[in-house]
């Protein structure tokens, strides 16, 4: 009996209620393959007891492409816990962590293949940031300065300097892996580092779990090409409110940050990293909007974490004065609101420019 050949890669998506986004993210990853057959690749797909019609969706999508496999929990494990069980299910020499309503450019092998030849340990793909209509709002680059479509290479090594090689060129914490879909990983080094449980329920367990790898000998390669259309405006971790969603990257990457990296000169730019993810007019605007006195009162703190008590500048100073000096207001919330899908892509327009 001929033994089952092992997969180049495999797609790992966790999925809960995503019924609506799902069959287009598989299309555009199936169809989509142009030098690839199917047998060299696979789509494992977890649910995490989704209550819509993901079931019925995966099923027929199962019907027509053969390489899919589709297990369903019958509870939610949440993202963290799930991400972990079904990349541990995925048999490819590679893993690419993937969201269930993002979609990829056709001819994506085409890209990606050649560099997995290139024996890296993580490989990062940037994404066009897109509304939830997948109308696209700008390109979103990992690391600042890279122009042309050239891979980059980061070689990290113990004693290196990792500042300057890596974080310095960072433009957000997606250089960290905190975004998923851009995440590309050896199986075998995904698997010779241990889940992190502590981190479940975090929405950064992932990361956690590759954050080793800046400290031992690593090859980071960026593939420099915006192959990933990232869906904005359908985050399921809003369901606890603006403020409980912004709260969740501040309190979770300042845990990390403490714990992994020692130095200051490191935590100094990880911490401007941050800032830069979770600007201050992202906290003016859920100031204005915020309705419970409880929810202004943690915006308050985490302000004053980040712009007072982790690295201050004259210019953070600023930037936590100009927010304290902004009402909490019911009435400018409704003057803004009908002109923030506007300031959005003014906003986007703006950034786009900068990196």
């Amino acid at each position: 009996m001929e033994t089952e050949k092992q997969p180049l890669l495999s797609f790992a998506i966790p999925t809960y209620n995503f019924g609506k986004f799902i069959a287009e993210t598989v299309k555009t990853i199936e169809d989509g393959a142009e030098m690839l057959a199917s047998s060299q690749f696979e789509i494992v797909i977890l649910d995490g007891g989704s209550k819509d019609n993901t079931d019925d969706v995966v099923h027929a999508l199962a019907e027509q492409y053969e390489n899919i496999r589709y297990i369903k929990q019958a509870e939610r494990g949440g993202i963290d816990r799930d991400m972990s069980v079904v990349a541990e299910m995925a048999r490819g020499k590679y893993i690419w962590l993937f969201s269930a309503d993002d979609l990829l450019e056709r001819g994506w092998d085409r890209c990606i293949v050649p560099l997995l030849d290139r024996g890296g340990d993580v490989f990062l793909v940037p994404a066009i940031l897109c509304d939830i209509r997948m109308i696209p709002l700008r390109q979103n680059p990992i690391f600042r300065g890279c122009t042309g479509q050239e891979p980059i290479e980061f070689d990290i090594n113990p004693g290196d300097d990792l500042l300057g090689a890596y974080l310095n060129r960072a433009a957000s914490l997606e250089a960290l892996f905190s975004y998923m879909s851009s995440v590309v990983v050896n199986a075998n080094v995904w698997r010779a580092l241990p889940a992190k449980p502590d981190y479940f329920g975090s929405c950064w367990a992932h990361c956690v779990r590759l954050m080793p790898l800046f400290f031992h000998k690593t090859k980071i390669i960026y593939l420099n090409r915006f192959l990933i259309k990232k869906r904005r405006g359908n985050d399921s971790f809003l369901s606890n409110g603006f403020v409980a969603r912004i709260a969740l990257a501040v309190d979770g990457w300042d845990k990390i940050i403490s714990e992994f990296f020692i130095e200051a000169s490191l935590r100094q730019v990880l911490y401007s990293i941050l800032r830069k993810d979770m600007p201050i007019l992202l906290f003016i605007y859920a100031k204005i909007s915020a309705k419970k006195t409880c929810e202004i009162q943690r915006l308050n703190s985490m302000v004053r974490l980040l712009y007072l008590e982790r690295s201050p500048s004259s210019t953070t100073r600023i930037n936590y004065l100009f927010y304290r000096l902004t009402p909490a207001s019911a009435v400018l919330n409704a003057m803004i609101s009908p002109f923030l899908p506007v300031l959005i892509r003014i906003r986007h327009k703006v950034k786009s420019m900068f990196l």
